[in-house]
């Protein structure tokens, strides 16, 4: 192989090595942010479910004001005057 040659193959080998280096980085990159989604993703979780027993508190007090007026008969005393 002649000189020229060589040196050709080196650049060659220079750029593959540049190019591997880089995607090692970016896929470290992007391991962080996959993990930090997820991070996002778990508190997001958890939000919801609190968003969601929250609602079901306030939907049983709510059942329980609407059984306390039910009770009372007001329809019943309304008809009556």
């Amino acid at each position: 192989m002649t000189d020229e040659g060589m040196e050709l193959l080196q650049k060659r080998v220079q750029q593959v090595i540049g190019l591997i280096e880089r995607l090692r980085e970016e896929n470290k990159n992007l391991k962080t942010q996959i993990a930090t989604m997820e991070d996002e993703i778990q508190k997001l979780k958890e939000e919801l479910n609190a968003i969601k027993q929250e609602r079901e508190e306030i939907k049983s007090k709510i059942d329980v004001a609407v059984s306390m007026l039910d009770s009372l008969n007001i329809e019943d005393d309304q008809d009556k005057t």
